[in-house]
């Protein structure tokens, strides 16, 4: 049985682990939005939002994917290319 010391380093390891993870997987909101402005896309941009939210406005080139549809339609996107995906509520 792991002692206390023996779990909080467990814990630690855990956590950076899953914080090493997350970020190699994401692409920061700014180089997102220089590719768009320099119009150099190399992703697909997803908008996770609902349709409705989606016509009233998006990202240039972005395409709508909203997230109860995601398993309905994950079959049609590319696996070969980089997928951001975004959405946002406005308060």
């Amino acid at each position: 049985m792991a002692t206390p010391e023996q779990e909080r380093e467990r814990e630690k390891r855990f956590q950076k682990e899953w914080f090493e993870h997350k970020l190699a997987g994401e692409k920061a909101k700014a180089e997102v939005l220089h590719a768009i402005r320099s119009r150099r896309v190399d992703f697909v941009l997803l908008d996770a939002r609902d349709r409705a939210s989606y016509g009233k406005g998006h990202l240039p080139g972005a395409r709508s994917l909203p997230l109860d549809e995601v398993d309905a339609l994950a079959a049609e996107l590319d696996p070969q290319r980089e997928h951001v995906v975004y959405c946002w509520h406005a308060t």
